[in-house]
């Protein structure tokens, strides 16, 4: 019964509180009050909703240009694609990646250029048009790892901040006020290759550059993995498929 109920939401199964709560305790994330992002248009509008909504990340196995990720609905319906590549792999030369984030029919959303120079890993987050959107930084200060949006133009702070256990590709993200809007946790089949993660966005947050920080921030882990030359710890999933 329980597994019915968590294979058939629409049938009066579980909603997405109660399977959180069964899957590794991740809170359920809020609303975010003001909107995230506030004042301007999101990167994508179709991607903000008024109520929570989960995804599927999903890396792809085999892929040319990098690491490339396809974002679902928990029914299997493409939502977003994530680009990634162009990496210089020169020993002693700073790395340079850019990831491209576009709709499931191929319209252009944004891109993240990864600063070449910079004291931590930094992504400049870019519009469709070209205009700067923010950036995304590791934290340089802090007894806990984290990642931070700051958006162009808002000399506030950051207005998303993404804390947990990136190794394990558990944390969650939280507003300026200090809500949690957003978490993410790691899917049922994982290889070295392969990642596939779940993601649950609060009402009134932009998804897709929710769903742009995670990837950023698996590239980053990946690379520090990579340099430490320790193998990712696997963990179970979440009940979406």
């Amino acid at each position: 019964d329980e597994v019915h109920d968590e294979e058939n939401p629409a049938t009066g199964g579980e909603g997405l509180p109660d399977m959180l709560e069964d899957a590794q305790g991740l809170p359920m994330p809020q609303a975010a009050s003001p909107p995230i992002p506030a004042g301007r248009p999101p990167l994508d509008a179709v991607l903000m909703h008024v109520g929570a909504t989960a995804y599927e990340l999903e890396e792809k196995a085999f892929s040319m240009s990098g690491e490339d990720f396809e974002v679902k609905s928990p029914a299997g319906e493409l939502m977003l694609k994530i680009g990634g590549g162009n990496r210089i792999p020169i020993a002693g030369m700073p790395v340079w990646d850019k990831l491209t984030v576009s709709s499931a029919s191929g319209e252009f959303i944004a891109t993240l250029d990864r600063e070449m120079i910079s004291m931590t890993p930094t992504y400049d987050v870019y519009r469709a048009d070209g205009s700067k959107f923010g950036k995304i930084s590791k934290a340089m200060f802090g007894f806990t790892e984290a990642f931070e949006f700051f958006l162009e133009g808002d000399g506030g702070g950051p207005v998303l901040r993404a804390e947990g256990s990136f190794s394990e590709r558990k944390y969650s993200f939280k507003s300026r006020e200090g809500s949690i809007v957003a978490t993410v946790g790691r899917g049922y089949y994982q290889t070295d290759n392969e990642n596939r993660y779940h993601c649950i966005v609060g009402a009134n947050v932009d998804a897709s550059l929710v769903l742009a920080m995670a990837v950023a921030i698996d590239e980053v882990h990946d690379e520090e993995d990579a340099a430490k030359g320790g193998e990712k710890k696997e963990e179970g999933g979440w009940p979406f498929r």
